[in-house]
């Protein structure tokens, strides 16, 4: 069995009195899409955010390839190659869509950060007719694949890819969702906070539910079939609609 390159066990999170996780254990394999589902406040981000070192953990444990990451501050576990692209696009507004991917490779080798660039680019061929523009002035999913192109400069090993999709048309929708399979198909993990239940799944590999801070239902996502989203997302017909 390959070992998972991301273990979460028995984790839980608290702000101030009030507890957002209660024993969450899931893990992911290298590779691979887990996506991570839930309705509004389920824990999902917070879940995110205590694996990328934003909120420290109350108890138990997060490995990353390995090594014990748990309460690690944000910026070392970047550097070990875990990526958090956070709701509401990671981008500089104020700089341009190049001097943005410059900044994301600021940690490679001097010689490789032209082709570091270059690759991101190429998966968002529309950032690279836009390279002089400010990040801010871009529409809104622009500004998301440039989020999503950032993380792949930094060669990641794993991508946390928070709601990527919120508020975007369908069509740049399916764009991101393309970037995040060519960054699978290139050997990177990615764990995907979504609200377009379906549309995740028909990508992921496995899938876990969250309901209120703890794991309702975990599984290979072929698995997460009508009766599973019906008992722990309330979905009924709508099979296209997202879910918070």
């Amino acid at each position: 069995m390959t070992e998972p390159i991301l273990e979460v066990r028995d984790l839980e999170v608290r702000y101030g009195p009030s507890q957002a996780l209660f024993g969450v254990s899931l893990s992911a394999t290298p590779a691979s899409v887990l996506c991570v589902l839930g309705a509004n406040g389920a824990g999902k981000s917070t879940l995110a955010r205590a694996v990328s070192g934003l909120v420290p953990p109350s108890a138990g444990t997060i490995r990353f390839e390995g090594r014990d990451i748990t309460g690690k501050p944000s910026h070392r576990i970047r550097k070990l190659g875990l990526t958090y692209i956070p709701e509401g696009r990671g981008v500089f507004p104020d700089l341009s869509v190049i001097d943005n991917l410059r900044m994301a490779v600021g940690q490679e080798k001097r010689g490789e950060r032209p082709a570091a660039i270059d690759r991101a680019i190429e998966i968002f061929p529309v950032l690279g007719s836009r390279r002089h523009q400010r990040a801010g002035s871009l529409s809104g999913g622009e500004q998301q694949m440039l989020a999503l192109a950032r993380a792949l400069a930094a060669s990641p090993r794993l991508i946390i890819a928070d709601e990527m999709s919120l508020g975007l048309a369908p069509l740049v929708t399916e764009s991101v969702f393309q970037g995040l399979d060519a960054a699978r198909k290139s050997g990177i993990t990615v764990v995907l906070i979504e609200q377009f239940v379906h549309r995740a799944l028909s990508l992921a590999d496995a899938c876990v539910i969250l309901m209120r801070g703890r794991v309702g239902w975990s599984g290979p996502a072929a698995e997460a079939g009508r009766e599973v989203l019906e008992r722990y997302l309330g979905e009924g017909e709508h099979s296209a609609a997202p879910v918070g």
